[in-house]
């Protein structure tokens, strides 16, 4: 069973997928339920728009923020240049919609555990793109001008 524990959102304008594999729908905990996810494997992901999001407590959200039109990376390199173990990024996703780019074709898709890919390519792309994920396993993220903040969803109080 993948780990996980909390649901985090990717949203991002453009997510291009290297050494992509469907591995199929397994079990993952979620909020202390066990729930099916999509299991995927991938040796690179290049992200352009990055924001990440996830709720920490309730009303409260910490948001990752890549710089305005950069391209954030998660690959099996360490700083040093060295492989980095495991031998491949593993990605537990709730959801996946987007559009898939199919030379220059846009198709909407709506990817779940009920709904998975109908084939297994070894290189995608999706444009306007939100991921709900459970974990990401494997992989450095790089995150150009990275900002993070917290954000709440109650209106600031007036002081007096």
């Amino acid at each position: 069973m993948a780990g996980g524990g909390r649901e985090w959102t990717l949203k991002a304008s453009r997510l291009e997928l290297g050494g992509l594999n469907f591995v199929g729908v397994v079990d993952a905990l979620l909020n202390g339920q066990v729930i099916k996810v999509l299991k995927f494997t991938t040796t690179d992901m290049k992200i352009k728009d990055l924001v990440q999001s996830a709720e920490v407590s309730p009303g409260v959200r910490l948001v990752t923020a890549a710089r305005a039109g950069s391209t954030s990376t998660v690959n099996l390199k360490k700083a040093d240049g060295a492989p980095q173990p495991p031998p491949l990024i593993e990605l537990f996703t709730v959801q996946l919609k987007g559009n898939l780019d199919i030379l220059g074709i846009k198709i909407p898709v709506d990817y779940t555990a009920a709904h998975p890919p109908p084939l297994n390519v070894p290189f995608v792309t999706f444009t306007d793109v939100t991921v709900r994920n459970t974990d990401l396993k494997g992989g450095t993220l790089t995150i150009p001008g990275a900002r993070i903040s917290v954000v709440t969803d109650q209106a600031p109080t007036e002081r007096r």
